[in-house]
């Protein structure tokens, strides 16, 4: 299911759903990636999709928070997450 942020009919949510979004990916692919053979990714496109959407969403995401949000974690990559 796509997160609704992306629809083009709903472009404010509060900051704190995309925090929330962005957990929860980051969340789906450390469970994933714990019990997952390095084989079993390189021979699993749809996951492999699965784990770029993920990547995809926490970016998306991460450009919607505020500067002053992101001046209160500097340790945060978030340019970096902007930029997946």
């Amino acid at each position: 299911m796509v997160p609704e942020f992306f629809g083009k009919w709903n472009m404010s949510l509060p900051e704190t759903d995309y925090l929330r979004h962005m957990l929860d990916e980051a969340h789906y692919l450390r469970e994933r990636s714990a019990t997952l053979a390095q084989d079993g990714f390189d021979d699993d496109p749809t996951l492999q999709r699965a784990f770029v959407r993920s990547l995809e969403i926490i970016g998306e995401a991460a450009k919607h928070i505020s500067e002053s949000f992101r001046a209160q974690y500097p340790a945060v990559p978030w340019r970096a997450m902007a930029a997946a």
